[in-house]
Parts: C-alpha cells; sequence; structure tokens
C-alpha cells in the first residue's frame, strides 16, 4: 500500500507540535503542505476595511536560522493578471524542524506564522528564517501555505520546498516540473551580499471545487 506524503506530513506537524513548548517572541508584529483541500474558515487577521500588509515579517531579528525572505505574485487562474487583495497564509517550523503552538493544537497556532494580502500590483514579501526539516525524518523542509480572496474559496496549497534540499526527491521534482518558472512550488534559493536568503514564487489561484488543487 503506498503511503501518502502529506499525511505523513501530517503525522509528523502533530507529533512535533505536541513535544515542542511555546517560545516567547518579542521586538516584532507577529501577523498572523499541502492537502489541497478546501477549508472551512478564513485566515485570521485583516479584514475588508483593514487587510493584512501584502510584507510582513513573522520573525525577530532574534530569531536562530538562516534569514530568508520569499516574494512573488499572485496571478489570475490564466497566469496572466495580478490579483489585488488575495490572502496568503503561512507557517512553517523553526531552525530546529520543530513547531510551537500555543497549546491548542490548531496548525494556525503555529509559533512561525503569517498573513499577508496582496497589493493593487498583486505582490506578497514574508521576513521568515530558513524551516528545517522535521527531526528524525527525511521529510524535506518547508513552508505550508494557502490562499483565499473575494470569489476564491481557501484552499490548500503545494508547500514551498526547496531546490538545494538533498532530502526533495526527483519525484517531487518531476511533479514540480509541470509548473515552470517562478510558478514552481520547489523555489530556488540565493544568498546576498548582506547574507540573507531570497527565494522567488508566483501563484496562479484557482476557483475551486471540492478536488480543487493548487498551484
Amino acid at each position: 500500500m503506498s503511503v501518502n506524503r502529506n499525511d505523513l506530513s501530517r503525522r509528523s506537524f502533530i507529533q512535533h507540535a505536541s513535544a515542542a513548548f511555546v517560545l516567547p517572541v518579542v521586538g516584532f508584529q507577529l501577523i498572523g503542505c499541502s492537502s489541497n483541500r478546501l477549508l472551512a474558515h478564513s485566515p485570521t487577521g485583516g479584514n475588508k476595511t483593514s487587510p493584512a500588509s501584502w510584507s510582513v515579517r513573522i520573525v525577530g531579528d532574534e530569531e536562530p536560522g538562516q534569514p530568508l525572505i520569499v516574494s512573488g505574485t499572485i496571478y489570475s487562474p490564466d497566469g496572466q493578471k495580478p490579483l489585488e487583495g488575495i490572502n496568503l497564509y503561512v507557517y512553517q517550523t523553526d531552525a530546529t524542524g520543530v513547531y510551537s503552538t500555543s497549546g491548542s493544537g490548531n496548525n494556525r497556532n503555529t509559533r512561525i506564522h503569517g498573513l499577508m494580502t496582496t497589493n493593487a500590483e498583486g505582490r506578497y514579501e514574508f521576513r521568515t528564517i530558513r524551516p528545517a526539516s522535521y527531526p528524525g525524518t527525511k521529510i524535506p523542509a518547508h513552508i505550508h501555505a494557502f490562499v483565499s480572496g473575494p470569489g476564491y474559496p481557501e484552499y490548500w496549497i503545494d508547500e514551498y520546498h526547496f531546490d538545494d534540499d538533498p532530502l526533495v526527491t526527483s519525484e517531487m521534482r518531476q511533479k514540480a516540473s509541470a509548473l515552470v518558472g517562478t510558478f514552481c512550488p520547489i523555489v530556488k534559493v540565493t544568498k546576498g551580499s548582506d547574507g540573507i536568503l531570497r527565494a522567488t514564487r508566483d501563484i496562479k489561484i484557482e476557483r475551486c471545487s471540492n478536488n480543487c488543487t493548487g498551484h
């Protein structure tokens, strides 16, 4: 019987989240995978009169790990028109591969998470640290994400993976190759002279039904 990688990822999340404890976060604003399934609720933070910023910082300068800035544009389903007002919610492990939660066990309460709303150019950006793989596993490091917006029910999109991660399998690369260039969920990471890692991922949003898949 084949094993679903997403199921393994979620089981590992539950195991490591329950084993972790909440770490204090100071000195910054906390704003705030994929199964490709619809969710019954909307992201926390932001609303019609006060949306989240298009650019957020979801860790402080004191957070251990390699600083990472991820940015991109969210487009209409045809991949041509940038969309304003689309929510992107992300969450991840820390630099040791562990999630810390507020105690409810809800993945929205992981310590490192954030919500963005695209600007008039469809742009989003978040500053974080590069996550690590779950301890003792061969699951690649990743950032979970989902999108939603006016006319677009909320759904999971493929996790952000990293092209230089040796745990990313050839099968994963083959699957991701259907999404070329900056639409690929396995992002290329570059390091600037300032020591900050940067990656770009563009997203084509979908009008989802119960069997929609994320891009």
